[in-house]
Formats: C-alpha cells, structure tokens, sequence
C-alpha cells in the first residue's frame, strides 16, 4: 500500500467495556489521528461505555467480543477486520487487545505496536513489534524482562481536555476553609481511605477541610462505611461518575491523589492542564510527571504524609499558585496533545517503513 506524507490507516484495538486511564487514552488518540486527517479503525467491544465519542468521519467502529484472550474464534474475526480495513499499523491497548490483535496481525504482515498502561505479564504480548510505555519505569520493566531497548519507544499519555486560560489560585476562591477535589474509580489502588483518613486528620487538628469526592467502583460501600465511622457525613460530597471534568477540577483549587499504584496517572495531566495546585502521593507515573516545583508530595500510603502535604498547601497559598503555574506551564511544553500525537506518528510511519 502506497502511503502519502500526510495519511496513514491506523487500527486502535481496545476491547475492555469499561472506562478508565487506558480506554480514555484509546479514545483521545482515535479523536486526535482522525482529527489529523489519518483513517482511524477503532476495535472496541459492543458495549464499551463510550461508543459515541468514537462517532467521526474518519472513524470506522469494528465491535468485537472475546470471551477470552486464547480465542481462536476471537482472533479469526479480529483477523477479518484487520482484513477489510487494510491498515498500515496496529496499535493494541491493554492485555486481551494485544494478544487477539497481534495474534491475528500476524498472518497478514502488519505491524503492531501496544500501549503500556500497567506493569503487563508479557506473555500476552509475544506477537508485539514495538512497545509504547508511558513512562522510564514502564520502560525499565520491559527491558527487565527480555525487551530490547530498539522495540521500545516512552510516549507520555495526553489529555484532551481544555487547557485553563489562567492557573488557579486559591486566594482568588471564596472558600474559608480548604475544599479539595478528587476524583477516580472506586479500587484499593486509589488510596480514597488513606485520603478521608487524611481529612479526618486536618479536622483533628482544627482545620474543618471539605471533599468532593467523584467517581465510582466496588469500593463504594466502603468509603461510605468509613466516611461514617471517621464523623464526615457533613465534610464529605460524593457526586458519583464525573463527566464533565473540568467544571468538576474547577470547583477548588486543590486537588489531591492518594494513589498507592498509578502507572501513569491521566487525572493528574488534566489537574495540571486546568491550573489545579496539585497534592499527589510519589507513586510510579506522578513520580515521573511532578517534582517539587510542581506539587505538594507526600509517601503513597501514609495519611500523616498526606495531612501534612495538604495542610501545607493550604496555609502557603503563594507557595501554592507558583507550584499551579509551573505544573499548568510543564503540561502545556510536554503532555498536551499536538506534542504527543505527532510522535505516535512518527513511530508508526517507522514501523510501516520496515
């Protein structure tokens, strides 16, 4: 197939039905390649939550089922899709994409790169050419088990969401006292009990801080349990799933992750596009994409830490916009979107030159 400077077909395989880091990531880079002009086949499963913001022109929704990652079934129809489509690269997102994809790739020549959105068992990613880590940690761990350096690019996750015309600061909110944001699904990893326990601790001390707390999961009854058991019901807002993310970053300066695993962390991109000041626990991915000038950091796992953090960004307020402006600048040079797509694009017109 003849390729010309500015066009490439390009298949995004993702075939969880959910919505999280990986599938937001899977959706944003479906709407930016169309966006650029590039031919988009976007394999998904029939009932991802999100099917409508694949709806574009150059968008073409392939919905598959696999009821495992060995299926041969699976890999057969994936195969026909791939066929039918004819594109020059693949690019798989999470475990059973890249098994079924790249499997099925395999006989009809196309290459195939697959996103890192965690620290993955490889064997589901033995028919891979090229590996997409989000960050030198994920990178680390690949060549730690047995890929070469060559078959690995680090291409940071992006946002699509609005950039704020200015970055937050908190002496310009009416709040007398300190109101913070969070938001993700509802798993242990997040660390949502550490952080109430963290508020609980402010208020010991005297400082009546408030919460909003979006998003959902299965540990909903849970952090429900201990926000009663800690005395919170009246600090404490939980308006379920966020939609709109950005109104709901903009409702207070502050926002906080209590993450004791976050392999790379696109809620803090969209903290840092929208001018938040920024309290983070030092996991894997923020680790990466924060440092002092940034944010107020604090030990994964330690509600003391992450006390101590708040309360500082509470009482050093201009301490706190320096750290907003800085973080609103670092997004802007190095993780919004017309940074990051034009290098999947390079690596993907290298892959198909092969």
């Amino acid at each position: 197939m003849t390729l010309s400077l500015s066009s490439l077909r390009i298949a995004q395989v993702m075939l969880s039905s959910g919505f999280g880091g990986a599938e937001r990531l899977f959706v944003d880079i479906c709407q930016h390649l169309a966006e650029a002009g590039h031919r988009v086949q976007a394999v998904c499963h029939p009932e991802f939550v999100e099917l409508k913001q694949l709806e574009h022109d150059r968008i073409t929704v392939t919905t598959l089922k696999a009821r495992w990652d060995f299926s041969p079934l699976a890999r057969n129809k994936m195969r026909r899709a791939l066929r039918n489509f004819q594109p020059n690269v693949i690019h798989t997102h999470l475990a059973r994409g890249s098994m079924i994809a790249g499997s099925a790739a395999a006989s009809l020549s196309i290459p195939v790169a697959a996103n890192l959105h965690d620290y993955v068992k490889l064997k589901y990613y033995r028919k891979i050419d090229h590996f997409f880590p989000g960050t030198q940690h994920q990178k680390s761990y690949l060549m730690r088990h047995g890929v070469e350096q060559k078959d690995i690019t680090v291409i940071p996750h992006f946002s699509r969401l609005t950039v704020a015309s200015t970055p937050k600061d908190p002496r310009d909110f009416s709040h007398n006292t300190p109101v913070f944001t969070a938001f993700g699904r509802f798993a242990p990893e997040k660390g949502f009990p550490v952080l109430l326990q963290s508020i609980k601790m402010l208020h010991n001390d005297g400082l009546k801080a408030r919460l909003i707390l979006g998003g959902d999961g299965p540990q909903r009854g849970n952090l429900l349990e201990l926000i009663n058991t800690l005395g919170l019901k009246d600090f404490v807002t939980l308006p379920g799933w966020i939609d709109d993310t950005a109104r709901f970053l903009d409702q207070s300066p502050f926002f906080v992750l209590p993450s004791w695993h976050e392999p790379f962390g696109i809620v803090i991109l969209e903290a840092m596009a929208r001018g938040n000041v920024i309290i983070s626990t030092r996991v894997q991915g923020p680790r990466e994409i924060l440092d002092d000038s940034t944010a107020f950091l604090a030990e994964p796992g330690d509600p003391e830490s992450l006390a101590a953090a708040m309360r500082k960004a509470w009482h050093n307020q201009d301490e706190a916009a320096a750290k907003a402006k800085k973080a609103w600048l670092v997004y802007q040079d190095q993780y919004a979107p017309e940074k990051i797509i034009p290098l999947f694009e390079q690596k993907y017109r290298e892959m198909t030159a092969k």
